[in-house]
């Protein structure tokens, strides 16, 4: 009798497999593709930024008297910082990344307390978070580079010690080894940040630090307690600010406030993004950034991308942060590291959660939080920060199964390719 032939495998069951699945890589899956999708994204997001910022600041910085052109091109130095770096990073074996926590934690900590020196630390807003840099390049925000600190701490300590708290912290010795490990140089770095008064920063922060513990297998109990803690200890720094009271009730009530006074940005940035409608007014053609909104390179540009570009130009930024969190998700669930869960959480958190709370403050669904879109407001620091984590990502994408042995075949191929055709290049010419 003859053996019953193999059903073949539909495309659609075999999609329901890939997401029901178990955690680890699944048979016929692009190795690489984490990789090039995250590093598209990224660069299309940079790409956006730049067009805004430029836009924005041929504006700002000629009204101001000074030449956009030398703005513009101190903020290219931040870029290409960034990009070194992501670069550098990206290529860094795993184990180094471990090496680099402790230094990068610390060295964050020691810039964040330099805020608060005399002469060197700037008030802006009322927030006590920059630094005045040398040579004329204007301000750094160290707060940015503590982000990634902790990222790649939390990371390290939860899978050298995981003892301390998976399985819950049901016991005295744990909750010691818990408090001292994870929450004593978290508490540090938030507080120090919130000794500034960036409320903003605080809460991507403490987003951050809730999203690498709960890939690092916190329970849930310790999630419900110390989100307790986070929304007294927010409606605490709230209620005791007069101009956060304020934004919060400008935005509870907003047909109560005067326009003109805590209600003016959200208001202007809301006729942006109606001014824009489908397809935009064109780039550089924003009504809105000459001088009606305040923070129209930082906080609010989205609400001029959305003016220039429209409802589409907006629905592919929020597409593209989508494709980086889908990245990040993609990255965890193939590899079986507990340490690239945590540090690819974090990362995911910051980026993907700032960017959502900054889409939502301009479309009116939070109060102002004063939370930059990454790789798309201005900010050297933020903008170099952010290019750093997502070299990480793409270290960790490159570790993927299958991703060095893949990526090495396609580099040689490219260099057989140039090997061949350079000799053929020379006899022609």
């Amino acid at each position: 009798m003859a053996a019953d032939k193999p059903t073949p495998r539909r495309r659609g069951s075999d999609r329901r497999r890939r997401l029901r699945g178990k955690d680890g890589p699944v048979k016929g899956e692009g190795s690489t593709l984490s990789y090039y999708a995250l590093l598209i994204a990224t660069l299309a997001l940079l790409a956006f930024g730049l067009i805004m910022v430029f836009s924005v600041q041929s504006v700002t910085t000629a009204a101001e008297g000074g030449n956009a052109f030398t703005a513009f091109t101190k903020y290219l130095a931040f870029a290409a910082v960034g990009l070194v770096g992501m670069v550098v990073l990206s290529r860094l074996p795993l184990r180094a990344l471990k090496r680099l926590a402790w230094p990068a934690l610390l060295l964050a900590f020691a810039l964040q307390l330099l805020v608060f020196v005399p002469g060197i630390g700037i008030d802006v807003y009322g927030n006590r978070n920059w630094i005045a840099l040398p040579a004329g390049l204007g301000t750094a925000q160290p707060s940015e580079f503590i982000k990634l600190g902790l990222c790649l701490y939390l990371g390290a300590t939860v899978s050298a010690r995981r003892d301390a708290f998976l399985g819950g912290v049901n016991s005295w010795p744990k909750f010691a080894r818990f408090g001292g490990w994870i929450l004593l140089p978290a508490g540090i770095g938030i507080g120090l940040v919130m000794a500034g008064g960036d409320l903003g920063t605080v809460i991507v922060l403490t987003a951050l630090v809730a999203g690498a513990l709960w890939l690092g297998g916190l329970g849930w109990r310790w999630f419900a307690a110390l989100g307790l803690v986070g929304m007294v200890g927010f409606a605490g720094a709230s209620m005791l600010s007069a101009n956060r009271r304020a934004r919060i009730l400008a935005w509870l009530h907003p047909e109560r406030y005067d326009p003109l006074d805590v209600g003016y940005q959200p208001l202007h940035g809301r006729y942006a993004l109606g001014t824009g409608g489908w397809w935009g007014v064109g780039p550089g053609s924003s009504r809105q950034k000459w001088g009606y909104l305040t923070q129209a390179d930082s906080d609010y540009i989205f609400a001029v991308l959305g003016e220039e570009f429209g409802l589409v130009g907006t629905l592919l930024v929020i597409l593209l942060f989508a494709v980086v969190g889908w990245c990040c998700l993609r990255i965890i669930r193939r590899s079986d590291s507990l340490y690239a869960a945590v540090v690819v959480g974090g990362i995911m958190t910051w980026i993907v959660g700032q960017a959502l709370i900054n889409m939502s403050v301009v479309v009116g669904l939070l109060p102002v939080l004063g939370v930059p879109l990454p790789l798309i407001s201005a900010g050297g620091s933020a903008l170099v920060s952010v290019l750093f984590a997502v070299g990480v990502l793409l270290a960790f994408a490159r570790n993927e199964p299958g991703a060095p042995e893949a990526l090495r075949s396609r580099s040689g191929a490219v260099r057989r390719t140039l090997a061949v055709i350079a000799p053929r290049r020379r006899k022609r010419v």
